[in-house]
């Protein structure tokens, strides 16, 4: 075998993974399939932040959105670029997979053949097409479209603007947009933004995107999309017309959608995505995936988690299982979504008995000093005083749920997160406040 380790894939984790397998001493090799996938939304959030700081301090400034994001871009990959990769022992080849399964399982790519012992698909699905009438593929941009902007407002981007969708991204770019001076409306066919999160929690963002000037549309499933003179569109629902100059396609689906063009291999498949064991192996024994493909969103705190469980099932005899309860994932909106674990509402489904507590930033001093005061903890507890699940929205959240989530691994009881160790001048205070609120049934 010419490798112990085949990475393939589009997004930072492929390149958190060849590395990770390289400080196990593995002969690793890279197939990058170009482009990586860009954090737009984060970009984005950003970008928008440092226009109001400039705003504010009467700041002209000195570059375009368009440079600006083309230099972050480079920084943020730099670390990871071929020529580093090579100084670590690491090969890229970029180009499309092509996986072959006889007489051994091997992928061609740039006119080579590479055979290892295992291999590792490492893929964030793309956003999947629209299926609309009359909505085609001119009459919409998507996040990575907005990146060739040079300002991210009149007159270069058409208002008003709406985004379909509902999920992170959805919520990240309207902020961000309306916050840049965009008259912008988010449609959804569901009751809330973020409808897949903690209901409660889901609200709480919500509340502050139409705080901030977003306009939110629930219950609105799309029918028609109808373009009018001058690029005039109409988005027809079963609630009302709603007209827009620019459209963004956002959606989310929680079905993955694998891009053939960029890889080919046949693998089961699921209504989600790509299936996978616990070990996250796929249909191919030799080979494990990782990633949104497998279906959810594209988080890379989620694939780098998927990544480490990967990258040693692949190198090592012993097998490691995934275990989603307590990998905290993060939605970068303003104040931030942090969770671990169940929601209430999985809690109730699965017939658990739980207590429900919760806790304001309002009642800390540093929410007070800090003028923070519109922050949320929610914990779900069982009558044995283990976590279930965590739920926390505003500053510091994803700090906050990492320590809930490391308690919650350890299967720490909630009695010792109400004890001193919650510093009463931090953030962290709010944890204690909560956690104290635990009475035994």
């Amino acid at each position: 075998m010419d490798y112990d380790l085949v990475v393939v894939g589009n997004n930072a984790a492929a390149r958190w993974s060849a590395i990770a397998a390289k400080q196990y001493s593995a002969r690793v090799a890279l197939v990058a399939l170009a482009p990586d996938i860009i954090p737009t939304a984060l970009l984005l959030q950003t970008w928008a932040k440092i226009r109001q700081r400039q705003n504010e301090d009467r700041i002209n400034p000195t570059l375009s959105f368009k440079e600006w994001a083309a230099a972050m871009v480079y920084n943020l990959t730099e670390s990871r670029s071929p020529a580093q990769l090579a100084s670590m022992g690491i090969e890229q080849i970029n180009g499309v997979a092509q996986f072959q399964q006889k007489p051994q399982l091997q992928v061609h790519v740039e006119n080579r053949v590479l055979r290892s012992r295992q291999y590792l698909l490492s893929l964030d699905a793309t956003l999947p097409v629209p299926e609309i009438p009359g909505l085609n593929a001119s009459d919409y941009l998507t996040p990575v479209d907005l990146l060739q902007y040079s300002d991210l407002c009149e007159p270069q981007l058409a208002n008003p603007i709406i985004i379909l969708g509902d999920g992170p991204l959805a919520a990240t770019l309207s902020q961000a947009l309306v916050r840049l001076g965009n008259s912008v409306s988010l449609i959804s066919s569901h009751s809330h933004v973020l409808p897949w999160e903690d209901t409660e929690a889901a609200f709480w963002v919500q509340a502050h995107l139409e705080a901030e000037g977003v306009k939110i549309y629930t219950h609105c499933p799309i029918e028609a999309v109808q373009t009018q003179l001058h690029s005039t569109h109409e988005v027809i629902t079963q609630e009302g017309t709603f007209t827009a100059q620019s459209i963004i396609w956002a959606d989310e689906s929680p079905s993955a959608v694998l891009e053939l063009n960029l890889v080919t291999v046949k693998l089961r498949h699921t209504p989600q995505g790509v299936w996978v064991n616990p070990n996250l192996q796929t249909s191919q024994p030799h080979l494990y995936a990782c990633g949104s493909i497998l279906g959810g969103y594209s988080l890379l705190d989620l694939a780098q988690y998927e990544a480490t469980v990967a990258v040693k099932n692949a190198l090592f005899w012993k097998q490691h299982r995934v275990n989603y309860q307590t990998v905290p994932v993060v939605i970068a909106t303003e104040p931030t979504l942090a969770r671990v674990g169940l929601t209430e509402a999985q809690a109730q489904q699965r017939q658990l008995s739980f207590q429900v507590l919760c806790q304001s930033y309002q009642d800390t001093h540093q929410g007070q000093l800090q003028q923070q005061t519109s922050g949320w903890c929610k914990l779900i507890v069982d009558n044995n005083r283990q976590i279930l699940g965590a739920h926390i929205v505003g500053t510091a959240a994803a700090e906050l749920i990492q320590w809930v989530a490391l308690g919650m691994k350890k299967q720490c009881p909630i009695t010792e997160f109400a004890k001193e160790s919650c510093l009463p001048s931090s953030y962290t205070a709010v944890i204690g406040q909560a956690a104290r609120q635990w009475r035994s049934p």
